[in-house]
């Protein structure tokens, strides 16, 4: 009888080293995924897909991920290999050291030289699994828990239908969403369409402090007589939302466009927007967008401010 206790205890303890062992290499595997799939995303400027796998304040919107990259010689279809030559983790943190080979292109795509390239990436551990919250060039990042980010996992009134309803009765209440979503968005429409930017009694805020969680991103070929967007994107960094959030600009009247504002309306904290300026430029040449104007209100104090110039060059 003690012969057959002792194996039952050899048993249990050999299985907990083990299923200790694989949980541990489960978390490096999981950890070392993100890091590639980020720099693949990346790689081929799916910077929408990049951003999703990340929380932090490296990058505002997802454009400035491709910004970052490209001034560190990392062009977009230039990665050739990505090694992980290091990685730490606890169960919440984890730090991961990336070796990247990357290709100098010329204008014709053709491979003119190598180099390496190392990138230093900070993970924390979420119920949405592994996120990446720091992203540097400069040096390996300490596995610690002191700059750790808050993540809220919003659950939608449709979720508790999605787990456990028959799936007729999940796409009948997808439909009834969508009929509800359409019906607020035409409402909105409307409602946008009578409401005006004003910016009377508000704080003045310095361009320099806007310009920390507003950015602009116009569409990248502008053609005289064709569509185009300048993508407004901002983001909150702060623990409470931004009420009343507009933006105005002045177009020049050789532009053809419907709203001038765009109504962001309440911005959750910690939370990234965006709403998109659409018209037709009609003349070549330098377009500039004056005066663009933010008003929000947070914590019950009015803000207000105008930022710099957007200049869009036409062909």
């Amino acid at each position: 009888m003690r012969y057959q206790h002792l194996l039952l205890i050899l048993f249990i303890f050999s299985f907990s080293i083990y299923a200790s062992g694989c949980s541990g290499q489960e978390h490096s595997d999981a950890v070392n995924t993100t890091v590639i799939k980020f720099l693949e995303a990346v790689n081929a400027e799916d910077y929408n897909v990049a951003f999703g796998m990340y929380e932090g304040k490296d990058f505002l919107v997802p454009a400035s991920i491709g910004m970052t990259f490209k001034n560190k010689k990392f062009s977009p279809g230039g990665l050739k290999e990505v090694l992980i030559i290091s990685e730490e983790h606890t169960e919440n943190v984890a730090v991961a050291t990336a070796e990247c080979t990357v290709a100098k292109l010329n204008d014709d795509g053709n491979e003119i030289e190598r180099a390496i390239l190392p990138i230093y990436f900070k993970l924390q551990y979420t119920e949405l699994g592994w996120i990446i919250i720091r992203v540097t060039f400069s040096g390996p990042l300490e596995l610690s828990e002191d700059d750790l980010v808050t993540v809220e996992v919003q659950r939608t009134p449709i979720d508790p239908i999605t787990e456990n309803a028959l799936p007729i009765t999940i796409f009948s209440v997808m439909l009834f969403g969508s009929g509800i979503y359409l019906n607020q968005r035409e409402k909105q429409k409307h409602k946008n369409n009578s409401r005006t930017v004003d910016t009377s009694n508000g704080i003045p805020m310095p361009k320099e402090s806007l310009a920390q969680f507003i950015m602009f991103v116009p569409s990248q070929k502008v053609v005289a007589g064709g569509k185009t967007v300048i993508d407004v994107w901002i983001k909150n960094f702060s623990q409470q939302p931004y009420e009343k959030f507009a933006i105005k600009a002045r177009f020049p009247n050789t532009v053809e466009i419907k709203d001038t504002a765009l109504f962001f309306d309440p911005i959750p904290a910690g939370q990234t927007v965006k709403q998109s300026w659409t018209f037709v430029p009609r003349m070549q040449g330098w377009l500039g967008v004056e005066e663009p104007t933010v008003v929000f209100e947070y914590l019950g104090t009015k803000y207000t401010g105008t930022l710099d110039t957007i200049w869009i060059p036409v062909q």
